[in-house]
């Protein structure tokens, strides 16, 4: 598999798991919880995003 697919899969896996888990530990109504997860899911999925673009722009400049 492309390795470019990979990346992209392992960041949703890492985010679903950790708006689940962030989501889970609050005392909140079900629909609460459910924009909780959304939140924390495009969190997580930004700084992941911005942390591998980061990354992948030092590797090619150097």
């Amino acid at each position: 598999m492309h390795p470019g697919i990979v990346l992209l899969l392992s960041v949703l896996m890492i985010s679903s798991l950790c708006g689940w888990l962030m989501a889970g530990c609050k005392a909140q109504e079900k629909p609460v919880k459910i924009m909780l997860f959304v939140g924390y899911f495009w969190l997580s999925t930004f700084i992941q995003l911005l942390l591998v673009a980061g990354a992948y722009y030092v590797w090619h400049k150097f």
